[in-house]
């Protein structure tokens, strides 16, 4: 079995492969200075907000956060997946595809196997729907709801028989490695207390559910008789992750070449159903909530999303929690809509009654996400009150917060302005002190005068270090207010950061992807090992990463993401932090890289260091060499926290001595 696509061979394809060339050949560009500019492919503009920089080789549309290098470019107009774009790229370029040697070539043939029993269940329940003497009922109730057999045959409907052991004997065949394939694959049920084994799937209707490239990675099961559930789901494998797989979206692709709108519904039969009426794009999720996951897939084939839910009380918790998932999502250029159907209808009933023109009225008619939100902020609330619009303002704070930044967020702040009665400058402010629930940071910590005044502790000081008690210049660092209009080139990297409203692990992450050598400057890293924040944790990947590979730009930096890890929502934020660089030219505008990232990173660790406990800053700073102004300060403010407890007595000694090593060394 072919191994993997060496990482090597993907950073040489992207350095014979110029982005201009391979944008240019999809779109029309435009040179615009020393970049290209084209109205954007991924969302619906008049006035062309998409740029590529050839000489990042990188694109990023500022309308709607589009981003990433040629091979991302390619998989994301062309839709296809992480290889399919290599093998195109390869192929235009005229190269041959080498790959590693596998190094566990057990573990990956035997994911290809469990790919192949797959398939073979459903060729198995499609050939039962059309032999097995019981499939009669499935064939009728199939026929009841209106199906043909062309969007049977489209949806690969099958039909698993009565019976306990069917598809064990049929696929299994006494073959103990394929028996245990069909478990690994969720088609059986085990019970070794028991020392049972059967078909999960009995006497039911089978819908497979498909990845991306069409294989079979699980199964929906409706049954036909009394029995329950009534729809029964594939259970979590190594291959089926329900909270990232969608059921329709691979048939969705192959009959539509451009995905403008997904309706998400509720189930296999109703996605099937608005199928039959020439409604290819309907999407379900399978047996759960909606996930992150699912809307960031759903966003890479289409801008816009209608949530199809029952009216009634059900439906209603359904769509408040898919908000809830939405807003996050909600970058600029996409747009999430709600519909809600009459009691007692669902998408496949209504089709029926309506047709597919008027539910399509329907859908286009659907509540606009920001109308459904301020519905439910404002449900208990009298806004024509005084204290009513303050917490109104209170209540969507947190939501609004947790929005991407872009005119959409500006928007929904203006509407809370015009309800509240409260300027939008005043807002803006208000909510950005509202995080969202996990997403606090960290408040500052208490001034050393506090805690003199408060500790009632002996207020003595290290000798000849007296002097030093004026504040801490970054004991409040971590505003994130825009700064006035002006002229851009010339803010400093702190402006920077809070213009793009970065944390300091985020701002270290850009410069570092768009100026690989500041690599160097990180020296000091076991508070940033210790921390669990997960910005943090990213940094020190990518950190990791560009010490390997010192020669790499931003474009071999994401695609060595991608290939290691998918297109996720870290491939996604790595590209939109690559890109922050192009909203900033570095060439004439006296900005200085190297010193913008020292100062971060010594923020950075500044705050790292007051998150510890004071006896931990202590031991800490101890072990620098030759300490700085700042650390001497920092010492001198820990300090004053100091009880009299022995242990703290023995801190004090240290301290003194330290500082005394110190002097001598100036």
């Amino acid at each position: 079995m072919a191994g993997r696509i060496p990482q090597t061979f993907i950073d040489d394809l992207l350095d014979r492969s110029d982005i201009v060339d391979i944008v240019s050949s999809r779109i029309d560009l435009k040179k615009a200075g020393k970049s290209y500019k084209a109205c954007c492919p991924f969302h619906d503009e008049k006035t062309p907000s998409f740029t590529v920089a050839q000489d990042k080789q990188f694109y990023y549309c500022f309308g709607c956060g589009a981003g990433g290098n040629a091979l991302g470019f390619v998989m994301a107009f062309d839709r296809v997946d992480f290889v399919t774009a290599i093998e195109m790229m390869a192929g235009n370029a005229g190269l041959e595809i080498p790959r590693e040697a596998v190094r566990d070539s057990v573990k990956v043939e035997r994911k290809a196997n469990l790919y192949d029993t797959l398939e073979q269940s459903q060729a198995y329940f499609r050939q039962q729907l059309k032999q097995h003497k019981a499939a009669g009922a499935a064939v009728d109730y199939l026929k009841g709801r209106g199906l043909t057999g062309k969007i049977a045959q489209q949806f690969g409907i099958g039909y698993a028989p009565p019976g306990w052991d069917n598809l064990l004997k049929a696929v299994g065949a006494a073959n103990s490695e394929k028996i245990k394939l069909l478990d690994e694959g969720g088609m059986l049920v085990t019970k070794p207390e028991e020392n049972k084994q059967y078909d999960r799937f009995r006497h039911r209707i089978t819908f497979p559910i498909r990845d991306q490239r069409g294989r079979t990675i699980g199964f929906g099961g409706r049954v036909l008789d009394d029995s329950t559930p009534k729809y029964l789901n594939s259970p979590e494998t190594p291959v089926f992750h329900k909270g990232r797989e969608l059921y329709g979206l691979y048939e969705a692709r192959q009959q539509l070449n451009n995905i403008h709108q997904l309706i998400m519904v509720e189930g296999y039969m109703d996605v099937i159903a608005l199928a039959q009426f020439g409604i290819h794009n309907a999407v379900a999720t399978l047996g759960t909530a909606l996930t992150s996951d699912h809307l960031h897939k759903l966003f890479r084939y289409t801008s816009e999303l209608v949530f199809c839910f029952d009216g009634d009380k059900a439906g209603r918790r359904a769509a408040e929690r898919s908000l809830e998932v939405a807003l996050p999502q909600m970058r600029d250029g996409v747009s999430c809509r709600f519909l809600f159907l009459d009691e007692g209808e669902d998408p496949d009933t209504l089709v029926r009654k309506i047709g597919p023109e008027g539910f399509n009225r329907q859908v286009s008619s659907a509540q606009p996400l920001s109308e459904f939100l301020f519905e439910q902020l404002s449900e208990g609330i009298d806004s024509r009150s005084a204290d009513g619009k303050a917490r109104l303002a209170k209540t969507a704070a947190p939501a609004i917060n947790s929005i991407p930044q872009g005119v959409f967020r500006q928007l929904l702040l203006a509407e809370l302005a015009e309800r509240t009665g409260i300027s939008a400058d005043q807002l803006k402010e208000y909510v950005a002190s509202h995080q969202p629930a996990g997403q606090r940071r960290n408040s500052a910590p208490t001034p050393a005068s506090e805690n003199i005044a408060h500790s009632g502790q002996p207020t003595e000081l290290p000798p000849e270090y007296s002097a030093h008690l004026e504040s801490d210049p970054y004991a409040n660092f971590a505003p994130q207010e825009d700064y006035p209009d002006g002229d851009q080139d010339a803010i400093s990297g702190d402006q920077r950061r809070r213009k793009l409203r970065l944390s300091n692990a985020q701002f270290l992450t850009a410069l570092l992807i768009n100026h690989p050598q500041l690599a160097e400057q990180v020296v000091e890293r076991e508070l940033m090992q210790q921390s669990a924040d997960s910005e943090l944790k990213l940094f020190l990947r990518v950190l990791k990463v560009v010490e390997s590979n010192p020669q790499y730009k931003p474009s071999n930096i994401i695609a060595y993401w991608m290939g290691r890890h998918g297109a996720g929502d870290e491939t996604e934020q790595l590209k939109k932090l690559a890109a922050m660089e192009l909203l900033q030219p570095t060439k004439l505008s006296g900005r200085d890289d190297d010193q913008e990232f020292a100062d971060a990173l010594r923020h950075l660790q500044q705050q790292l260091m007051r998150s510890q406990p004071a006896a931990q800053q202590i031991e800490h700073l101890l072990r620098i060499e030759k300490a700085s102004e700042a650390n001497i300060k920092q010492l001198h403010k820990l300090w004053l926290q100091l009880s009299q407890s022995e242990t703290d007595q023995q801190l004090k000694s240290k301290i003194k001595q330290y500082l005394a090593q110190q002097r001598e060394q100036k």
